[in-house]
């Protein structure tokens, strides 16, 4: 399971390295706004999930296989709210 746990509330780097994105729980609400998440260290890298807008605090996904990072983890955070990521 995930090592490391990562609070984002605006956009930016979640994870620097290569690794497993194992997934996420939403701890503030988000705004009418989507997180997107990219293999990489900038927001060109590949999408790799989506958080969608409006979801409300407690919201988890766990991914039963983590998603391989071969660069890292990038959240692009468009509007309001705290995301606990987890990854290794």
């Amino acid at each position: 399971m995930a090592e490391r746990k990562t609070a984002i509330t605006a956009t930016g780097v979640v994870q620097k390295h290569p690794g497993k994105y194992w997934g996420y729980v939403v701890t503030t609400a988000l705004s009418a706004a989507a997180v997107t998440l990219q293999d990489g260290v900038t927001a060109s890298g590949t999408v790799v999930d989506v958080i969608p807008a409006s979801t409300a605090a407690g919201a988890t996904k766990i991914f039963a296989t983590p998603i391989r990072l071969d660069a890292g983890l990038f959240a692009t955070v468009a509007g309001t709210g705290t995301v606990l990521f987890l990854t290794d």
